[in-house]
């Protein structure tokens, strides 16, 4: 398992989240991983582990989130990210699922499902090992 492929990989969901789905994306959100903030390089790794600790044993199990269920989950991570890593983020860093634009919301739920294909994935190259 490369982890730092998968970091990039959720950061690539985002990026083509936006790029499908905001009608007219500012700059800072479509940089590549290179090119973001430590801070919020940090979040997406924190963000992948997380979802990894939490989706693995279900998958494991042949158990899958639905995509808007896996989209909120995202977004509630992230969150409590935001507060751990920021302190004081901007209300617009924490918004709840259901208070963000749409764009966002279809750009969360391509951020699950590049996190659970990659969970998959392992899971598929752990099978082919053992």
């Amino acid at each position: 398992m490369n982890l730092e492929q998968n970091y990039r990989l959720v950061r690539q969901a985002w990026i083509d989240g936006v790029n499908e789905f905001h009608p007219d994306p500012k700059e800072s959100y479509i940089l590549p991983w290179e090119k973001m903030a430590s801070w919020e390089q940090e979040a997406v790794k924190l963000l992948y582990d997380e979802m990894r600790i939490i989706l693995l044993p279900g998958l494991k199990q042949g158990i899958r989130v639905p995509r808007v269920h896996g989209g909120y989950l995202v977004c509630s991570i992230w969150n409590v990210l935001m507060f751990q890593l920021l302190h004081n983020p901007k209300p617009s860093y924490v918004k709840h699922f259901h208070e963000l634009d749409e764009w966002q919301q279809q750009t969360d739920i391509k951020m699950y499902e590049a996190i659970e294909l990659a969970l998959l994935q392992e899971l598929s190259h752990e099978a082919g090992t053992s």
